[in-house]
């Protein structure tokens, strides 16, 4: 039995800490959300939006290359799981079997996959243009760029829009956190119905 206790404990741990970008990050993480502009924005000028979406897009990449190996391992683990305990009954009223109990935590687990990349790609998408919508600019030099009018009326409205954007991500990704908290809460039920 310790080969599925490890498995059981890979399997949820790993769900539990894996966002696959930012589910339950901690205060100090390397995935803690960025910080929100407010109406006070005047007390601190230093915190533009550029900077707020640079601070977004540094969080969404580092979340993306720290989590996916974690929800991969964590449901290799309730791969491993479902195929060892395939022949074991599980003691639930409905008569599911353990391979479709972690199967399902799995698929759950996994579900935010395709959740980011429909309901949050409009708003990731918006974000990523905002933070490096003056890359290029900034790699030529900007000491002799001039902006028209109308270029500048069009940025000030995309930085306007930053906040709603960061907002919207920010329930966006907590809808993304319930996928692999609601697998974790199935792995924690099997670890407590396996004894």
């Amino acid at each position: 039995m310790t080969s599925i206790m490890i498995a059981q404990a890979i399997g949820t741990l790993g769900r539990h800490h894996d966002p696959l970008h930012n589910e339950h990050p901690q205060p100090g993480s390397p995935c803690t959300p960025p910080a929100r502009r407010n109406d006070s924005h005047e007390r601190c000028p230093r915190y533009t939006n550029p900077h707020i979406t640079h601070q977004w897009l540094d969080v969404y990449e580092r979340g993306k290359r720290i989590f996916p190996p974690i929800a991969i391992v964590s449901s290799l683990a309730n791969g491993y799981l479902a195929w060892v305990l395939r022949d074991t009954p599980a003691p639930t009223a409905t008569g599911q079997s353990w391979t479709s109990f972690y199967v399902t935590a799995i698929v759950v687990t996994l579900g935010l996959v395709p959740w980011t990349l429909t309901a949050m790609k409009d708003t990731n998408d918006r974000l990523r243009a905002h933070a490096t919508r003056d890359d290029k600019a900034m790699a030529e030099g900007t000491e002799g760029m001039v902006l028209s009018a109308a270029e500048k009326f069009r940025r000030a409205k995309q930085d306007d829009e930053v906040p709603g954007l960061l907002w919207k991500w920010a329930e966006l990704n907590f809808c993304r956190a319930l996928f692999p908290l609601t697998g974790a809460a199935i792995g924690v039920c099997g670890v407590v119905w396996i004894r």
